[in-house]
């Protein structure tokens, strides 16, 4: 049984398991499989770089290595900002603790986000306290240094958890209204002066 996310609202507890919305299974997918001639399907594989060995898929990994190519397991990394100055903290798996449910959002807050992941929620007596309100709280899914703003939003085709993050959207408009300044009089004389035998 899948892992139960815990929110608390109100004083009661409601526990529902989030099921990720993969665009494959809304959109569906195609998958191109090559086989023999005798029919069997054909699997992929990759040559070393001496071209000495045969190294079947699955059999790469990517990973991190010290300057003395020793192999360095990630629980050992320090995330930092983005000019290095800063350690990230690290927040702890909301499926570690209830998450509360006190704090409501607007239309236009939910719309204002670039989305990562969109969740599906089964739990009839949550979707029904919920009902037509927006409840914005923080989410992270693993536990680490990605922290999420996250909304719980009921829909007709169920009870959603959308994980994301805030953006400032700016409003985009048409350009103010502008006149063509009318040429001077000695500018139209100079034209009209022309000619084109000269050329």
């Amino acid at each position: 049984m899948a892992k139960e996310l815990l929110f608390s609202l109100n004083g009661v507890s409601y526990g529902a398991a989030p099921v990720k919305l993969e665009r494959k299974k809304i959109y569906g997918w195609t998958s191109l499989v090559a086989t023999s001639r005798n029919g069997d399907v054909c699997s992929s594989a990759y040559l070393s770089p001496d071209d000495a060995l045969i190294i079947p898929s699955g059999g790469l990994k990517q990973g991190i290595v010290s300057e003395d190519g020793c192999w360095i397991d990630k629980t050992n990394l320090t995330a930092y900002s983005e000019d290095g100055a800063n350690v990230l903290p690290l927040y702890p798996s909301s499926f570690d603790a209830p998450i509360e449910l006190n704090q409501k959002a607007t239309a236009q807050e939910f719309l204002d986000n670039e989305w990562e992941s969109v969740y599906q929620l089964v739990n009839a007596d949550l979707s029904n306290i919920v009902g037509d309100d927006i409840y914005r709280f923080r989410f992270c899914y693993r536990g680490g240094t990605n922290l999420n703003d996250a909304y719980l939003l009921n829909t007709p085709n169920g009870l959603f958890l959308f994980a994301g993050n805030h953006q400032e959207f700016p409003l985009v408009s048409l350009a103010e209204e502008t006149t063509i300044d009318e040429l001077d009089e000695e500018m139209e004389e100079e034209i009209d002066e022309l000619d084109f035998s000269m050329f």
